[in-house]
């Protein structure tokens, strides 16, 4: 009604005004024609009471209909508002809200210290209710799982949807962590429980991080990155479930931010940086019988980066071929200056992602004068478990190239046997984990029963992590066909791999 209250009195004294105007003209015409006050007087009444009615009722009308249509456009403006502030499938706020009423209750922070958690939540497996129902179906459980998180907030908190099945709540007044976490575990229970969509069901889940308001974090802005960070943090640690920001979790990806910059910087110049070191591998006998390939980067400021750094970032940024091809053509050199050893070699998932793939490594060892029946590649099950359908082709075409295709860390999933029934490999390297169940308990029944799947599967066993003597021994009872570990050396340089390598021929045949 502020345009009515506004619109109002301008009508009315345009009325009055009108009136006024009208009754003056009047009267003055009939004054001059008048012979006397009685009959101007008798002349000029009903004229004046007629136009005054006239006047009135029509700026009634007029008001009464100006005021309507004000009113209408008050409510078409507060329809507008509200989409552009609002979700339109779930009703809930949106970025824009959110972050508006974020800042607010950071600037109450600030005056009053009333405490401010920022939630950011994400829907998992979401992708696959709309792969399997439709996308339908994912707008009515996203509208669904907006009423069960408004039925879990308070009046004074904030529930938004930013994204397709990304949500946010600003909690005011929280009482310390405990609040939050009370809060986490009650939208993770609401979300585990089941979807109905038509005659469907539908599970999903969610994960979330959670940041507080702080004197180090105390704008929106920052309050929204960290939460993102924070809920990202929780996806990786399994999904469905919830992380309480802490500084080291951004320090975290600071760090992944410089790598990443430098890697790229690498890449563009020689890549000469990036090493292969070389750990050897032991044959039962004691002799030298391969060596793997570990990656490995000196940076001046980020220090000494390893495979579990380098690696996960490379793949996420998409340089993970040109790292993977540059370790590839060092495996190379290393493998002509040592015939007689199998070079082993790290592959990616993600390399398999080009049918040129085996072509290009089997270019790269032609253009090296080298075999590829020198070389094991080395996969992990994430490679078939996740990309199978993907991998299977180039596996059985590198393996007809003469390549040979190890199993790394066999046993840490829950498809090992199935991944050997269903791919050929040459060889399975047994996860540490192995070693160490059998070390603490004294026995060999485990990693036994592993070696002798392995053989009744005609391929080779590598015992992994071998750091003790107790270790060694019961690999070797067990029936491994190799080890390897830090008891025998640690990943080398290829001139320190070069004296080791003096140096244990040397010890071999001296002991013989």
């Amino acid at each position: 009604m502020g345009y009515s209250r506004r619109v109002g009195p301008p009508i009315v004294s345009a009325a009055v005004a009108t009136l006024v105007l009208t009754n003056f003209a009047t009267v003055s015409i009939i004054r001059d024609s008048a012979s006397s006050r009685l009959e101007l007087f008798a002349t000029i009444w009903p004229i004046a009471l007629t136009s005054a009615v006239a006047i009135i009722l029509v700026m009634s009308v007029l008001y009464r209909s100006l005021v309507d249509v004000v009113q209408e456009l008050e409510a078409r403006q507060e329809a507008v508002q509200h989409q552009a502030l609002h979700d339109r499938l779930t009703g809930l706020a949106n970025r824009a809200l959110l972050e508006d009423r974020l800042a607010q209750a950071l600037t109450r922070y600030r005056r009053s210290g009333e405490q401010v958690a920022l939630l950011m939540l994400d829907l998992d497996r979401f992708k696959q209710v709309n792969d399997t129902l439709g996308h339908n179906a994912g707008d009515i459980l996203v509208a669904e799982v907006a009423d069960r998180l408004r039925g879990l907030a308070r009046e004074t908190d904030t529930v938004a949807r930013i994204g397709g099945d990304e949500f946010a709540i600003v909690q005011v007044g929280a009482k310390g962590e405990a609040d939050v976490r009370r809060l986490c575990e009650r939208i993770i229970a609401v979300i585990r429980q089941p979807f109905f969509i038509g005659e469907r069901e539908a599970r999903v889940g969610v994960s979330i991080g959670a940041v507080f308001a702080s004197a180090e974090v105390a704008e929106a802005a920052e309050l929204l990155r960290k939460a993102d960070i924070t809920m990202y943090r929780a996806k990786a640690a399994g999904r469905d479930c919830f992380r309480i920001f802490t500084e080291a979790m951004d320090a975290d990806v600071q760090r992944r931010d410089r790598i990443e910059s430098a890697l790229r910087a690498e890449l563009r110049g020689t890549g000469d940086a990036l090493k292969l070191h070389y750990q050897p591998v032991i044959g039962r006998g004691g002799e030298v019988t391969g060596l793997e390939g570990l990656l490995r980067w000196a940076h001046p400021t980020l220090g000494q980066l390893a495979p579990a750094e380098i690696v996960p970032i490379a793949e996420e940024c998409g340089l993970i071929d040109e790292v993977g091809l540059l370790a590839f053509r060092d495996a190379c050199r290393m493998a002509r200056r040592w015939p007689t050893l199998s070079i082993c070699v790290n592959l990616s998932p993600l390399q398999f992602r080009d049918p040129a793939f085996p072509a290009v490594l089997r270019g790269i060892a032609a253009g090296e004068g080298v075999e590829p029946r020198q070389f094991d590649l080395e996969i992990t099950e994430t490679l078939f478990i996740e990309h199978g359908a993907l991998c299977a082709q180039a596996i059985e075409e590198l393996r007809r190239d003469g390549f040979r295709i190890a199993l790394d860390d066999f046993g840490t999933g829950y498809s090992s046997l199935s991944c050997l029934r269903r791919f050929p490999v040459d060889r399975i390297k047994l996860d540490r984990s192995f070693i160490d169940v059998a070390a603490r308990d004294q026995s060999v029944a485990i990693i036994r029963a592993a070696v002798t799947l392995g053989h009744a599967m005609k391929v080779d066993v590598v015992a992994e992590g071998i750091s003790s003597v107790d270790e060694e021994q019961i690999a070797i009872e067990a029936g491994c066909d190799a080890l390897q570990g830090h008891l025998y050396a640690p990943a080398m340089t290829p001139d320190q791999l070069a004296l080791f390598l003096a140096q244990h021929r040397a010890g071999v045949s001296n002991a013989a």
